[in-house]
């Protein structure tokens, strides 16, 4: 396969991201309308442990194989590069399995201290038994990003969405009026089938790599060696991710214990955390797929750039990547605020989920830009200001969460988000200025993306105020409205000159623009 450049990976992955979360979306209506906002609730107390697990295992040693193999492929040692992603997948292998045999002698008290229900053992269960090999697997999705070769971890990503969906559909009758806990277990074994299948097809084109490259002679780097450069940077970002996973499952955990402080009973909190994490926030983070895709694809690019003395092209990068994310970001955080309620009843009838998604719409676009700040700053291997700036953004939003909560409901949560999301990306951004030089451009970032912002959002909300405007009604007229009112602020973004001709052509011609 042959290295590609930044923009073509970002494109692929962004196609991608699409596709997953496309897909996904049927797989959460499919579950969320099957089990309801009380087995949502159930299922997302347990999903932040195992999601927690296997980011703290995986994270760092997916960033530092990507980042190794882009070196060790730039100076043409590619067998090296292999052997880093072996060594890397057996050490969290190893590790995976210690940990999740110790979590398992001691899941009842696990759930009874963090989740408080029972109901939801079976489940956690069967998590906790895939942790090791899915958490091993990032070492080769590592390998790939790496190498910029983004084909294969794209298509085991579109396979597990597909299998995991299939596999409910499927089962769904088996499991039907069994209960939540069975409900709940539905989810958690399509969870795992997918997973598996996307581990399976990983695992497979890494061997298949392998065997490409067996007869490559090269000299190979000692394992000791291999082992600390491993550790050595792995630590740091396994750290960040710890910080950023306890912090999302404390909020999980601790959001619906708070609502019944502010006066809700804990069966109504639970149903408020549904609407939040299960229904509410997969779909404002349905356009993360670019801001994750430039994430991954900055990594082994910056790394490979400043590798070899290309700081220019480094520069280059991180520039217009900020810029695309603050677009993209202010585009779908306006749509989602105008059209929130006609997004949630289209999607979600009668789940009572619009004033949560416009809520959270106004958190969207610093969660994309802390997304793509956190991939450069991986790329330039500042692996411990990411943990400093992550961790005093994530205190201020649990502070906020922990006080407020009580006093004004799930408002407080989209304060804490915005506010921690917001010192974060600030400090990073600080940090990024300090070892590149780079200034923030506030006309181009900020003025004119805002303004653009406001007029389209404005333009969209006096014409849904024209009685009759569409003619019909029903769900035709939800999908109308929201496709003109996405057109309209699309279409400001482009009249004020965000969006411009060269922008399109450089993400559509086949010359690699952003590399050279």
């Amino acid at each position: 396969m042959a290295r590609r450049s930044l923009k073509y990976n970002a494109a692929v992955l962004s196609v991608t991201g699409f596709l997953v979360k496309f897909i996904g979306f049927f797989y959460r209506i499919f579950i969320a309308n099957s089990i309801g906002t009380e087995g949502l609730g159930l299922y997302q107390l347990i999903v932040p442990i195992y999601s927690l697990l296997v980011l703290v295992l995986s994270a760092g040693i997916s960033v530092a194989v990507s980042r190794f193999v882009a070196e060790e492929t730039s100076s043409g040692r590619i067998r090296s590069g292999m052997k880093i992603a072996s060594l890397a997948a057996g050490i969290v292998l190893i590790v995976g399995i210690v940990v999740s045999l110790i979590l398992i002698l001691n899941v009842d008290s696990m759930l009874l201290a963090f989740a408080k229900d029972l109901r939801a053992r079976a489940s956690l269960l069967w998590m906790l038994c895939l942790v090791p090999p899915i958490a091993a697997a990032s070492a080769y999705k590592g390998y790939f990003y790496g190498k910029q070769q983004v084909i294969p971890n794209a298509i085991g990503q579109v396979a597990e969405q597909l299998s995991k969906l299939a596999f409910v559909v499927i089962m769904h009758p088996h499991f039907l009026n069994k209960g939540i806990e069975s409900m709940c277990l539905l989810a958690t074994l399509g969870l795992m089938v997918g997973e598996t299948v996307n581990v399976f097809f990983v695992f497979c084109a890494f061997q298949y790599e392998r065997f490409k490259n067996h007869t490559n002679q090269e000299p190979e780097a000692g394992t000791r060696t291999l082992t600390r450069r491993l550790v050595k940077t792995a630590i740091p970002i396994s750290a960040n991710r710890l910080v950023l996973s306890i912090l999302g499952t404390v909020e999980s955990l601790v959001i619906p214990q708070r609502l019944v402080l502010f006066g809700l009973t804990f069966q109504e909190s639970l149903k408020v955390l549904g609407r939040l994490n299960g229904m509410a926030a997969p779909l404002v983070f349905f356009p993360s797929m670019l801001p994750m895709a430039l994430a991954t694809a900055l990594v082994p690019a910056i790394a490979g750039a400043v590798s070899t003395g290309r700081y220019q092209v480094a520069n280059r990068q991180i520039s217009q990547s900020i810029r695309l994310t603050l677009t993209m970001g202010l585009v779908f955080t306006s749509f989602f605020a105008v059209c929130s309620h006609e997004i949630a009843e289209f999607i979600f009838p009668g789940k009572d989920v619009g004033r949560i998604l416009h809520l959270l719409s106004y958190t969207g676009v610093f969660l994309y830009l802390q997304q793509t700040m956190l991939g450069i700053l991986n790329g330039l291997s500042r692996e411990s200001a990411i943990l400093i700036n992550t961790l005093t953004g994530s205190i201020t939003r649990i502070v906020l969460v922990w006080f407020c909560l009580p006093l004004w409901g799930v408002d407080a949560y989209i304060v804490g988000v915005i506010a921690g999301s917001l010192i974060t990306i600030i400090l990073n951004f600080l940090e990024v200025s300090k070892i590149t030089g780079m200034s923030m451009d506030i006309g181009e970032w900020l003025l004119k993306p805002l303004s653009a912002t406001l007029a389209g959002a404005l333009i969209s909300m006096l014409l849904k105020r024209i009685p009759g405007l569409w003619g019909v009604g029903g769900k035709l007229q939800l999908l109308i409205s929201m496709g003109i009112s996405f057109a309209i602020i699309a279409t400001s973004f482009v009249v004020a000159g965000v969006i411009k001709g060269e922008d399109i052509r450089r993400w559509t011609s086949r010359k690699n623009v952003i590399l050279h």
